[in-house]
C-alpha cells in the first residue's frame, strides 16, 4: 500500500467531537510561537519532548509502560519536526487537517491527515508536518519498537518471519483508532492495571501494522541481506551466549565465524535484514532480561544491570529507558 494523498472532503471526526475524548483544554495552559528547530542526527523518540516541552500534554514515561511509549502533543506551531527514531511511530491527527511529509529511504512520501486520520512513520524515517489551520494542533503519537513487532506477530503466526512498513499517510482504519484512543484513555491512568492493558493494546497496534500495512518478506532482503539459514542461526547463538555467559557477553566476531562470514560482512548483512545493529539487537535482548528480573526478583537495580550484561548502573539506567520509556527504579515501581 502505497501513500494515501487527499485533497478534497471535510474531516468527519470535527475538532467539536474529538477534543472532549482528549484531555480537557485547561491541560494547555499557553500556545507555542517561534520557528521549528533545526534536527540533525539519528535522535530517540525521547528526544521529541525535549524539542517541544510546552507541547506535551501528556506522556506514558512515567507509567512503566513495557511495549509501548505515547505522548500526547497539543500545539500552536505552524509547523513540527518529527526526528528520527528506532521505533514505528504512528500518528493519530485529533484536531485540524496536517500535511505529513516523510523521508524513508530515497523516497519521499507526502498526503493530508485530516481529524480521525492516521499516519504511519517507519523506524528510521524523518518526517515533519504542516498545520493547514490556524487552531491548535493535537496528535498522538505511539512508538513501537521494530523487534517487539516482530516478536508479537511472530507468536501467533510463525510464518511472519520479517515485515517491511513503508509511510502510509492519511488514511481510517476504526480498529487502530479504537486502540489509540484507549491508550490516550490510560495515559490518565498511572497505576498497574493501566499498565497491563496498555501492554495488551500494544500487541493489538502491532497485529494491525502487520496485516494491514507492511509488505510481507523473508529475512533475505535483496543482496545485502542475510540468507534466511545464517540469520536464525546468528540469532540463536546470539540469544545462547545471553542466557548462559557471565553477564551476557557476546562474542559477536565469533558469532560471525560460526555462520561463515566475516565480522564485517555479518554486521552489515544482520542489519539490513534485522533493521537494527547486532549490538542493538544485543541492548534490546538484554533489556527484555532485565525486565524479567525487575519483576520476578528483589535483586538491586546495580545488581540487576551487571548480570544484564551492562558495564555501570548509569549505562543500564540510560539503555532502559530508551528502550522501556522509563527507568528501572520507576518500572519496578508501577509492578
Amino acid at each position: 500500500m502505497l501513500q494515501t494523498v487527499n485533497t478534497s472532503g471535510q474531516a468527519s471526526w470535527p475538532t467539536s467531537v474529538v477534543d472532549p475524548i482528549i484531555n480537557k483544554s485547561e491541560t494547555w495552559k499557553r500556545n507555542i510561537h517561534g520557528s521549528r528547530p533545526e534536527v540533525t542526527g539519528r535522535l530517540s523518540t525521547s528526544e521529541i519532548s525535549l524539542l517541544y516541552p510546552e507541547a506535551i500534554v501528556a506522556s506514558s514515561d512515567a507509567f512503566g509502560w513495557q511495549d509501548i511509549r505515547a505522548i500526547h502533543l497539543r500545539h500552536s506551531l505552524s509547523d513540527l519536526v518529527g526526528p528520527r527514531s528506532d521505533s514505528h511511530c504512528l500518528l493519530l491527527n485529533l484536531s485540524t487537517p496536517l500535511h505529513l511529509n516523510a523521508h524513508f529511504g530515497k523516497r519521499n512520501f507526502e498526503g493530508r491527515v485530516k481529524a480521525g486520520e492516521v499516519a504511519i512513520i517507519p523506524a528510521g524515517a524523518s518526517w515533519s508536518y504542516r498545520s493547514e489551520s490556524s487552531h491548535a494542533s493535537s496528535v498522538l503519537l505511539l512508538y513501537l519498537r521494530p523487534l517487539f513487532v516482530r516478536s508479537a506477530v511472530a507468536e501467533f503466526d510463525s510464518s511472519y518471519r520479517d515485515i517491511a512498513l513503508t509511510p502510509q499517510i492519511g488514511f481510517r482504519n476504526k480498529h487502530i483508532r479504537h486502540v489509540a484512543m484507549s491508550l490516550l484513555h490510560e495515559l490518565n491512568e498511572a497505576n498497574v492495571v493501566g499498565r497491563l492493558y496498555a501492554d495488551s493494546l500494544a500487541i493489538a497496534l502491532a497485529m494491525q501494522f502487520i496485516r494491514r500495512y507492511s509488505s510481507l518478506r523473508d529475512v533475505q532482503i535483496g543482496p545485502g541481506g542475510m540468507a534466511p539459514h545464517r540469520l536464525r542461526k546468528a540469532i540463536g547463538l546470539i540469544d545462547r551466549h545471553l542466557a548462559e555467559e557471565e553477564e551476557g557477553r557476546v562474542n559477536l566476531r565469533g558469532v560471525a565465524k560460526e555462520v561463515g562470514m566475516s565480522y564485517f560482512h555479518f554486521s552489515r548483512a544482520f542489519k539490513h535484514s534485522m533493521g537494527m545493529s547486532p549490538t542493538n539487537y544485543i541492548a534490546e535482548r538484554r533489556i527484555e532480561g532485565a525486565k524479567k528480573l525487575l519483576q520476578e526478583t528483589e535483586l538491586p537495580i546495580s545488581e540487576i544491570a551487571l548480570r544484564a550484561g551492562f558495564s555501570s548502573q548509569s549505562h543500564f539506567t540510560t539503555s532502559f529507558r530508551r528502550v522501556a520509556g522509563a527507568t528501572p527504579k520507576a518500572f519496578r515501581a508501577t509492578i
